[in-house]
């Protein structure tokens, strides 16, 4: 999104990311945590009992105050730099003795989709867990009520924007819950037919760089409107938030 009076008021860009599904706002880019959505390691690990105990199939990544372990299937999903400790393990639960915060939970399966388990997963961790898409084969699990759009609400109030002045550009399914808040939404051209279907219109592909095309034009169209001897949204570090970890800005 464009925050219009970040840029007016501080003659620079300011970068935001609502990253992690909503639960991590920070600055770009270096990463100062604004605001965060935990919750306790005993919930997670109480999770993922309950998920082995309906499907012992399931797999897990698991990040707490403790660090970060994960489940065989994992890294093919969800590839991460290779560092000592960071190897597959057999429960992802062991190494978190004395956590207390648990920072994500990933869950996967061999023979089940991402979508799959968008599907099957609310029957499965009861009404305080909800399970968004995370951009991979796999799902990220948090509590209730966390999302990309409460988590761009939180920027919003923190910023003093109002949610009918964002631009928002998605592609999957986790994208719906923003898509819900913001003044203006386009999907691209690849994106989930639900997250194309609520969008006010849609650009080229990921492949084609369709959300920067867009927000180029965007830019030349408030370049037209503007006063000619303004230089607002003139810069390409105008502030811009990241809503996720995909590969263009949002």
């Amino acid at each position: 999104m464009v925050a219009v009076h970040e840029v007016a008021a501080a003659g620079r860009g300011v970068h935001y990311g609502v990253m992690a599904n909503g639960t991590l706002i920070c600055t770009l880019p270096d990463g100062d945590v604004l605001h965060s959505i935990t919750f306790s390691a005993d919930l997670a690990a109480d999770t993922v009992r309950a998920m082995r105990a309906h499907d012992p199939r399931f797999g897990f990544a698991l990040a707490t105050d403790r660090g970060f372990t994960s489940e065989p299937g994992f890294h093919e999903r969800m590839p991460v730099q290779y560092s000592p400790g960071n190897e597959s393990q057999a429960d992802a639960l062991v190494g978190h003795d004395g956590a207390t915060v648990t920072i994500k939970l990933l869950a996967f399966h061999p023979e089940l989709t991402a979508h799959d388990l968008l599907e099957q997963l609310p029957a499965v961790i009861g009404p305080g867990m909800t399970a968004n898409h995370m951009g991979a084969d796999a799902v990220e699990l948090a509590p209730a009520g966390a999302d990309k759009g409460v988590g761009l609400a939180w920027l919003c109030t923190h910023l003093g924007i109002d949610p009918a002045d964002v631009l928002v550009f998605g592609d999957e399914v986790n994208d719906l819950p923003m898509f819900q808040l913001a003044g203006r939404r386009i999907a691209v051209e690849n994106a989930h037919p639900l997250v194309k279907q609520a969008a006010d219109e849609v650009t080229g592909p990921n492949s084609e760089e369709g959300v920067a095309a867009a927000i180029e034009r965007l830019l030349a169209d408030l370049r037209v409107a503007l006063d000619p001897g303004s230089v607002l949204l003139s810069h390409p570090e105008d502030d811009i938030v990241q809503i996720g970890n995909d590969s263009e800005q949002r």
